[in-house]
Parts: C-alpha cells; sequence; structure tokens
C-alpha cells in the first residue's frame, strides 16, 4: 500500500510511523464524533428552567409572545390569502388579493386587491383594510372557504389606487421590472 503525498510529507516531518498517523487519524475522528453526538445533549442538558409543558419558563425580562408555537383557528396564512377571490355585499367577485401589507409593528396592514381588468390587463390595486374582510374557513379545512367585503365592485374601481412603496431617489432595479408592480402581479401598463 503506497501513502499519498501529504501523508509522507508528514510522516518525514514528525518522524511518526504509518501505524502511529492511522491511529492519531481514527482518534480524531472518533472525538469528532463525539463531540457532534453530544452537542444535542449539552442543549438539552441547558433547559434547566423548564415548566411541566417542557417549555422554557418565562423570567420577568423575556416577553411572553417569543414563539408562536402553533397557528389558531382564527389565525390566517398569507399563502392561503393571496390568489383568493374577495366577494362584495351583492355577492360578486370584486377581484383577487395580490398581496398581504405588514406594518412594522407586524401587524397585518392591508390586503391588495386587484379590482376589475380581465386576466389582468387593466387591473388596478386598491388597498383594502384587512379589519375589513370577513374571513370564513371551510368546515374541518385550514382552506378559506370565502373573503367578502362590505364594498361594491363599482366602490372599489372608484378607490384611489394602491401605490407600493419606492425609496427616494432610488434608481436601482433588479431588472425584474416596474418596481411599482409587485413581482407576482401580471398587470400590464
Amino acid at each position: 500500500m503506497r501513502w499519498p503525498l501529504e501523508w509522507r510529507a508528514l510522516v518525514r516531518r514528525l518522524s511518526f510511523t504509518y501505524e502511529e498517523v492511522l491511529m492519531l487519524k481514527q482518534t480524531l475522528t472518533i472525538a469528532a464524533l463525539a463531540a457532534a453526538l453530544a452537542t444535542p445533549a449539552f442543549a438539552q442538558g441547558s433547559m434547566n428552567n423548564t415548566t411541566h409543558t417542557g417549555m422554557p419558563a418565562m423570567s420577568a425580562t423575556q416577553n411572553s409572545d417569543t414563539f408562536v408555537q402553533a397557528q389558531q383557528a382564527t389565525d390566517w396564512r398569507s399563502s392561503k390569502l393571496v390568489g383568493t377571490s374577495v366577494y362584495g355585499t351583492d355577492n360578486t367577485n370584486i377581484g383577487d388579493i395580490n398581496d398581504v401589507l405588514i406594518g412594522g409593528d407586524g401587524n397585518v396592514r392591508a390586503v391588495v386587491v386587484g379590482v376589475g381588468g380581465f386576466l389582468g390587463v387593466g387591473e388596478k390595486n386598491v388597498a383594502i383594510p384587512f379589519s375589513a374582510l370577513s374571513v370564513q374557513r371551510k368546515a374541518n379545512s385550514a382552506s378559506i372557504e370565502k373573503i367578502t367585503v362590505n364594498y361594491t365592485k363599482d366602490q372599489l374601481k372608484n378607490a384611489p389606487k394602491f401605490a407600493y412603496y419606492q425609496a427616494s431617489g432610488s434608481n436601482q432595479t433588479t431588472g425584474a421590472g416596474d418596481e411599482s408592480v409587485p413581482p407576482n402581479n401580471t398587470m400590464k401598463k
């Protein structure tokens, strides 16, 4: 068996025998494996301040809303909202939700609904406050059955157009097109 050049150079420099180099290699491999396997045990052992539920007990300086562990029945995922049709007071389809607008405080401010047009052509984006939506869940499902608002299609057609934020003096683009149009929108100008 012929040693690789790196091993031969190491043996010459340090005067190790082949068996010693092999033993050192095996020892370092075992040490690295032991450290990798022990890491989760150290992490589990450091959570000595836990309650009977297995969750860390909240200290006076910790915020009680540190992590959300599960979706509540009244919570809505943006992936379920975007693309969903919105119906008006007369039960007519007003448009689809194109985007969800989240404020700096973390609360959902509005949904951007594409109103009018046909297949995205001539469509106008209108931001409707999230509190104005009535979202109904399908029975025993995570899916949305229907979203209604107390606006008519005509009221939303006459509503002011929603403008996406553009930094002042920013002429840089990613090359993806018009910055005033959200990336997933198919609206043509």
